[in-house]
């Protein structure tokens, strides 16, 4: 799609730093977990003919048009390019507009452009959702979709906890998953020789391995810079691999990653079947120890000192909030989704914009008034308990009532919510 062509420029620079960084650094190898066992198997290095791979059954067209509703319903296309979903305009492509506002191309007052410019920083990169079928697990996607985490440890921003249920995610599957592939069989492999190849092949230049042992080396291949770049942003954690893939279509991705996903930026790395097959193995069956444990900060007393509305929006609301809680700039997009609602939330009519703007407070649920310094269920105002919640989503958990704030994005810092937290204290003065 031609916008997302943009990305490619813009994310070059931010990206080519991390590829230094990769073929130099070495990570160190995971603990053996005693829960998992080895594959060993060997089929012998002689030549072995690929394995097709083909569809057992296709969903009925009924079914997949309900999931292509629900796609629109949660609006996905705002992020992502999704196969047989339009794009929205640019004013609603999170993903666009960023982008355009970068580069300096996006419809608004100069002094505005640079304004926005010094905090955008956040997605400029998503994965098309493309091609999933062949690759992917429904019982995985049901999952993630209804419990996002940290899949791409490059992407500074992640899939956002929206209001999906499981029925929700299984009617989104639908759609993206409209050919079942379920029930393959493990082709054998060597495990042991797996994680030799995959080390020797460059894979750990991309990609981490959390808790396994995955070592950086050049990737023997050659590739446009700005490919590289964004397929290093992109790249996921192979932790979750055993999870995701469906193990025999993994071997053929490994061998031509193009051949399922053509837009895919995963180089055709040269291999064998017998490469493929031992890779697979070790990524779907090799000792994994535990991911280190992350527990939410602690909450930061309140500060001494006067804190006022002037130091607050510079500091925090013009930071980040504005963005989805609208200020009258945003005439030129969508009025905020955070206002007009949006990704299946219903608008909150909330404006971080000015002070009259935060005291009128916001809608909730029933379309009533409330204000957003009530206090939540874990007694926090509510403002505050938001951004703090989204600390805790990020270490694996969640907060009863509240869902954190920034969606999807990385949280506030502890201090610039220490800095709310202080002045709502204080009465919110002037």
């Amino acid at each position: 799609m031609p916008h997302r062509k943009h990305l490619l420029r813009l994310a070059m620079a931010a990206c080519l730093s991390l590829l230094c960084l990769a073929l130099a650094c070495e990570k160190k190898p995971g603990q053996d977990n005693p829960n998992h066992s080895t594959s060993t198997q060997n089929t012998g290095q002689g030549a072995l003919a690929p394995v097709e791979v083909k569809p057992s059954e296709t969903l009925p067209a009924a079914r997949v048009e309900a999931g292509k509703q629900h796609i629109l319903k949660f609006e996905c296309n705002r992020c992502h390019a999704i196969d047989g979903v339009p794009d929205v305009p640019t004013e609603k492509s999170c993903v666009t507009c960023h982008q355009q506002i970068l580069a300096g191309t996006f419809e608004a007052k100069p002094e505005v452009l640079a304004k926005w410019q010094k905090n955008i920083i956040h997605l400029t990169a998503t994965p098309e959702l493309s091609a999933m079928a062949p690759r992917f697990k429904r019982s995985w996607l049901v999952d993630f979709l209804q419990n996002p985490h940290d899949l791409r440890p490059r992407v500074d921003a992640q899939m956002p906890r929206m209001k999906i249920t499981e029925e929700d995610a299984n009617m989104l599957a639908d759609y993206l998953l409209p050919e079942v592939y379920e029930n393959q069989k493990m082709l054998p492999g060597d495990a042991k020789r797996g994680e030799e190849r995959i080390n020797a092949l460059g894979c750990g230049s991309c990609h981490a391995m959390t808790g396994g042992n995955l070592q950086a080396s050049a990737i023997p291949v050659k590739m446009k810079p700005e490919d590289l770049a964004l397929g290093m942003k992109l790249a996921p954690d192979l932790r979750h691999t055993r999870r995701r893939f469906h193990p025999t279509t993994l071997v053929t991705w490994l061998r031509d990653p193009a051949s399922i996903k053509p837009s895919t930026k995963m180089p055709k790395i040269p291999m064998s079947e017998q490469d493929a097959r031992d890779i697979a193995a070790f990524l779907i069956t090799s000792n994994l120890s535990s991911p280190p444990e992350v527990k939410p900060p602690e909450r930061l007393p309140v500060l001494e000192r006067r804190v006022r509305y002037k130091e607050v929006s510079e500091k925090v609301f013009k930071k980040v909030c504005w963005h989805c809680h609208s200020e009258a700039d945003y005439v030129n997009g969508d009025g905020g989704p955070g206002n007009t609602g949006g990704f299946g939330f219903k608008g909150r009519g909330l404006s971080l914009a000015e002070y009259t703007a935060i005291a009128s407070g916001m809608r909730d649920d029933e379309g009533k008034r409330t204000s957003v310094f009530k206090e939540a269920p874990n007694g926090m105002p509510w403002l505050v308990a938001a951004m703090y919640a989204r600390h805790v989503e990020v270490a694996g958990g969640k907060v009863e009532g509240v869902r954190g704030m920034p969606l999807g994005l990385p949280p506030m810092t502890l201090e610039e919510i220490q800095l709310v937290e202080t002045w709502i204290s204080q009465g919110r003065p002037r």
